[in-house]
């Protein structure tokens, strides 16, 4: 599966970011319901098709935006759709949520 490392490599540097970036950012409900849950990552290989998933803290789910010309970053999940055969997002009870990709090799 070397064909697929490049791009899996920066599908999963990209989910983590946001997981970093955006899934620890709680507000004081999701604290007390999370405590100190860490952000968790696990790949699955079926075939020719590897599935990338981020679980964090965080409820808020996650946003496809459409940053500014000279805004710095925000086209993270416009490299994951582009990279992948499809991504999206599940909430987690009682909070949190995990967000996903899939490609193929």
């Amino acid at each position: 599966m070397s064909d697929l490392a490049e791009d899996m490599e920066l599908v999963v540097s990209e989910l983590a970011t946001n997981a970093l970036r955006h899934g620890l950012v709680l507000d004081a409900q999701d604290l007390r319901r999370s405590g100190t849950e860490p952000i968790r990552m696990s790949m699955i290989r079926r075939g020719s098709l590897v599935a990338c998933a981020f679980a964090d803290p965080g409820s808020a789910a996650p946003v496809l935006r459409h940053p500014e010309s000279l805004e710095p970053g925000g086209m993270g999940l416009h490299i994951v759709e582009s990279m992948s055969l499809r991504w999206g997002w599940n909430p987690m009870l009682p909070c949190g949520k995990v967000v996903w990709a899939v490609l193929k090799s």
